[in-house]
């Protein structure tokens, strides 16, 4: 291009003029490896999993033939054979592979889906009863696809609970592994309460049975010697209807 009809086109446009690409020549092929099939294989394995497309992962991609060899234009593939089966786990799907329209090959991709996410892990060496603090846990970023749907997510909603099983530092937590610790145990000595809108009685109690709050317990009325069937308010506290 003449030097002046440059700078005339670069007053007129602000920028020169996009290089027209060439066309192929005759004859000319480009060779297509697993890095070009493997985004196509994400895509079309991820598009249908109920999960956040940034928690999922494909691991142990591999692609037969490993690299395909067509003719040099506009490379489109085409999904012949869906995955099939559950959202993780082993997927394999073929493409048909087109080149300007035109069939040129096909390839077969494999490869595992796998769920990542974060979940409660303990810190260290926990025993049976203990009462997790801030400092037992952590959020983990792992690999939950084959671990359950039970998993603890939630620091807030397990600190102060306490362990039903030992767990080893490291371990991922589950909801099904904590509950809440016993606001009375039994044999406790216990306050009874029974009340209405206008009048609140207490008596001393024993209790029967231990339980958290809001658990209903068995208790033993030591004034009246009555058995009594309570709720856990609070610590030594049970609540009885008038």
């Amino acid at each position: 291009m003449r030097p002046a009809l440059l700078v005339l086109l670069l007053l007129l446009f602000g920028t020169a003029p996009p290089a027209m690409a060439a066309p192929a020549a005759e004859g000319a092929t480009t060779v297509l490896t697993a890095a070009e099939f493997k985004p196509f294989f994400v895509e079309a394995v991820c598009a249908s999993a109920p999960w956040p497309r940034e928690k999922l992962a494909v691991e142990n991609f591999a692609a037969r033939p490993a690299s395909l060899t067509v003719p040099a234009g506009k490379v489109v593939y085409r999904l012949t054979t869906p995955p099939q089966g559950q959202y993780l786990g082993g997927k394999v799907l073929t493409v048909m592979v087109l080149v300007d329209g035109k069939e040129a090959g096909s390839v077969q991709m494999s490869g595992d889906l796998q769920l990542y996410d974060e979940v409660l892990c303990t810190t260290r060496r926990l025993a049976r009863h203990d009462i997790l603090t801030a400092g037992d846990v952590k959020l983990v970023r792992q690999n939950v696809s084959m671990l359950g749907s039970d998993l603890a997510r939630d620091p807030a909603a397990s600190i102060g609970k306490r362990l039903t099983v030992s767990l080893r530092a490291g371990s991922v937590l589950r909801t099904s592994q904590i509950e809440a610790p016993p606001l009375v145990r039994r044999g406790d000595l216990v306050t009874i309460v029974a009340r209405t809108d206008h009048l609140r009685v207490t008596a001393p109690g024993e209790a029967r049975d231990s339980g958290a709050l809001g658990e209903m317990v068995r208790v033993k009325n030591l004034m009246s010697r009555k058995a009594l069937h309570a709720k856990v308010v609070a610590s030594g506290t049970v609540e009885v209807d008038f």
